[in-house]
């Protein structure tokens, strides 16, 4: 799969005419979290040749494609392999402001072409907004437990899973002060301390019962999981917010990036 998707990079950057910087995975399978049949959630960030900055008629900031199992195109949904990229200016502004899904593409340890700028890493774990992030984190929780699970529309494990990564990543933050590990274990591992044990004994089944392809099957509210993270959602976190960082280290290496040899 490895070749496919750097074909498929090669491909994109000959037909959009782009460079892409880098280009990672950036769902279930870099939390660790994966299925047999989990799909690939490929995202990238490119950048263009100087002339098309400066022009009347902006280019798009967002590509998206779609593959089938055997690299083809194909519609997004039900695809094997969707692929999203940014321009660098637009995922430069995101992570500026410490959006989550930014910091998490430079942060994830699997990457399937190019490599991840260091320069934008350092600065996305030195600056980051703790409020922005744990309350992405809290909303990933609340989302999956009050529409779907709360609700009884569609209690799977799969939900329960997405519902306490969002819920142990909110608790990384708020007790840690940094960025949560992209693998999920990781950060379930060092604050298990914190959890009780039938917690946290019911989160590794879930997650074993996900590789084995069962997640989408339909079961039963989990009562001490519902009371976990009901509990969990009550609560609030006081952080000072982050004072004014100015941008110069970024707009430094988006000059360098830009006006570099395409």
């Amino acid at each position: 799969m490895q070749n496919k998707i750097i074909g498929i990079c090669q491909n994109l950057e000959e037909k959009e005419n782009v460079r892409i910087l880098f280009a990672v995975e950036n769902g279930s399978r870099a939390w660790r979290m994966a299925s047999s049949d989990s799909d690939y959630d490929v995202r990238f960030v490119f950048a263009r040749p100087i002339e098309d900055y400066i022009k009347s008629n902006m280019l798009d900031e967002v590509i998206n494609v779609s593959f089938d199992c055997g690299g083809k195109p194909c519609c997004p949904k039900g695809a094997f392999i969707d692929v999203s990229g940014f321009d660098v200016f637009k995922y430069a502004r995101l992570l500026y402001f410490s959006n989550p899904t930014a910091i998490e593409w430079i942060t994830t340890d699997i990457v399937y072409y190019g490599a991840q700028n260091e320069v934008f890493r350092k600065f996305a774990l030195k600056n980051f907004n703790k409020i922005s992030l744990y309350n992405h984190y809290k909303s990933l929780c609340r989302n999956n437990y009050m529409k779907y699970i709360k609700t009884g529309s569609d209690v799977t494990y799969k939900r329960y899973l997405y519902a306490s990564r969002g819920l142990f990543n909110a608790r990384f933050v708020a007790l840690r002060k940094t960025v949560p590990p992209i693998i999920f274990t990781d950060a379930l591992n060092d604050i298990s301390v914190l959890m009780p044990d039938a917690i946290l004994k019911k989160i590794y089944e879930i997650i074993k019962i996900k590789s084995q392809g069962k997640e989408k099957d339909k079961i039963k509210n989990i009562a001490e999981l519902d009371e976990y993270i009901e509990d969990f959602l009550d609560e609030s976190f006081e952080e000072q917010s982050p004072g004014f960082t100015p941008p110069d280290e970024l707009d430094a290496e988006l000059r360098r990036i830009v006006l570099s040899k395409f």
